[in-house]
């Protein structure tokens, strides 16, 4: 039986990749930042395994993926052997923020490099982490977004370079 990482499969679209491999029989693992959310997809997930697959959700890790002490505190959670690992997590972090006036170069390194903390940081520290526990002939999949080769600012230029 695989066993699965999904960053950020609590909701959305990793909790969508979480369930297709949990209905193809593997076990997943999946991680976030919010506790609540990420017991509930647990628990949903369970829930998706038929008594004839072997598949289900292992577990979940809460951390910050883009916090490189957060990543390795959670390691313990995680599988002792990744067969494929999803960098899902991520999003446009300037969503909910007022806009960088003019001349204010700290503030927009601060968006760009929460932009790049977000979706690119998290997806290398991942990686990183869980490289010495890949199985052989592992996976990795990073999602990027259209925004790489039509967003703007900070957000595409982070999805860019995940997908480079």
């Amino acid at each position: 039986m695989r066993q699965i990482v999904v960053t950020g499969g609590g909701t959305g679209i990793g909790y969508a990749i979480a369930a297709e491999f949990v209905r193809g029989g593997d076990q997943v693992a999946i991680t976030g930042r919010r506790e609540h959310v990420l017991k509930e997809a647990v628990s949903r997930l369970s829930s998706l395994a038929d008594g004839d697959i072997p598949g289900g959700a292992a577990g979940y890790a809460c951390f910050d993926a883009a916090d490189p002490v957060a990543v390795s505190a959670a390691l313990p959670q995680l599988p002792g052997r990744v067969d494929v690992l999803v960098n899902n997590a991520g999003g446009n972090t300037g969503f909910d923020r007022a806009p960088v006036g003019e001349g204010d170069l700290a503030g927009l390194a601060a968006d760009w490099r929460a932009n790049l903390d977000a979706n690119l940081m998290s997806a290398v520290l991942v990686t990183a982490a869980l490289t010495p526990r890949f199985a052989p002939g592992a996976r990795i999949i990073s999602f990027s977004s259209i925004a790489a080769r039509r967003g703007a600012g900070s957000y595409g230029a982070a999805k860019a370079a995940v997908e480079t």
